[in-house]
């Protein structure tokens, strides 16, 4: 086994069309959608977004349109918010975190003024009929959500991995690995949940709570779980393309977490089709918030703004099987149907 060869390449650029969903999602989180696409791309005047920053500063950004937007995507691969002086871009319910670090206690009198608490911030969240106050007052950490940190982490476990792909055949490259799908599978999860609790507790204008047809969080399937979009908001999800690919990912961290059946074949060259199936789960998320009416965040428009992975063979073995030719890869460690 060598570690000199590089496994998995990046493709030289996003998904093709990504760059342009990616510019029409920041001009219609700004502007409301008020005017049409192509409108947008004719347009070279140039506007202004009054707003505040992280500290509650008002800002005024630099002049941007669509077409500086999408330049800046096709230019760096990314977008950044600072970069234009704009304000933050996220759903406050479900992106901002009141990310608190302390390394003292309450009672200590050497301990700062005040308390770390959250300040009623998850009751602005969801709702005043919100039966729980989390309160930090010793040395630890806190957290009113995992989305940004989380959808930032999966973008950099990804890239890592493909960036260390000759140490692909190492234990340690597989467990990453893992580490990956779950978190992926989890962002998902931790959305839906949101979704139902601030439908419980603080409904948008629009939504609908019905415990009897929603039944309780717990113990649902998954299906069950993305039912809540159209049961909360009556609005269809439309993400027919997107859904596979998360179910997928979940059938595998199911069995990598389970160990159930406790067999495991995984091949790079599936690992880079998983690899890829993670970008699906970000247009999945941004389908399940457009529609349920929620704003889009910075770290999901980075999110499908991955580049692909491509398997890269050694050139002695570039003559490839099917995958799954005489039962064998991934499928061959799984349950069939018929057990």
């Amino acid at each position: 086994m060598s570690d000199n060869h590089t496994y998995i390449l990046l493709a030289d650029k996003p998904r093709k069309g990504a760059n342009t969903e990616a510019g029409f999602l920041i001009i219609d989180h700004f502007f409301l959608n008020k005017r049409s696409r192509k409108k947008w791309k004719n347009d070279n005047q140039l506007y202004q977004i009054n707003g505040q920053d992280k500290g509650g500063n008002t800002i005024v950004s630099n002049p941007i349109n669509y077409l500086e937007i999408a330049r800046h995507i096709r230019e760096k691969g990314h977008f950044s918010s600072d970069e234009f002086n704009l304000p933050e871009i996220q759903c406050f319910w479900l992106d901002f975190s009141l990310d608190y670090k302390i390394y003292w206690h309450k009672f200590d009198d050497t301990a700062p003024e005040g308390l770390a608490v959250f300040d009623g911030v998850t009751k602005q969240q969801y709702g005043d009929k919100y039966p729980i106050s989390p309160k930090l007052i010793r040395e630890g950490h806190s957290f009113t959500t995992l989305q940004p940190q989380l959808l930032h982490r999966i973008i950099k476990q990804r890239k890592d991995l493909i960036s260390k792909s000759n140490l692909a055949l190492s234990d340690d490259w597989f467990f990453d690995l893992r580490t990956l799908i779950n978190d992926t599978v989890s962002i998902v999860e931790i959305t839906l949940n949101q979704l139902y609790i601030k439908a419980e507790y603080d409904p948008l204008p629009g939504w609908t709570f019905d415990k009897e047809k929603l039944k309780e969080r717990y113990a649902r399937k998954f299906e069950d779980k993305l039912g809540w979009v159209y049961k909360i908001s009556g609005k269809h999800l439309c993400a027919e393309s997107y859904v596979p690919s998360c179910n997928k990912l979940r059938e595998l961290r199911n069995h990598m977490m389970h160990f159930d059946p406790p067999s495991l074949i995984v091949t790079i060259e599936e690992a880079t089709i998983w690899l890829n199936q993670i970008i699906d789960v970000g247009w999945l998320l941004i389908k399940i918030r457009q529609a349920i009416g929620a704003e889009i965040s910075l770290q999901l428009i980075n999110f499908i703004l991955q580049k692909e992975a491509i398997f890269n063979p050694e050139k002695d073995y570039a003559k490839r099987l099917p995958i799954g030719t005489g039962n064998a890869d991934y499928a061959s460690s799984t349950w069939t149907k018929e057990q």
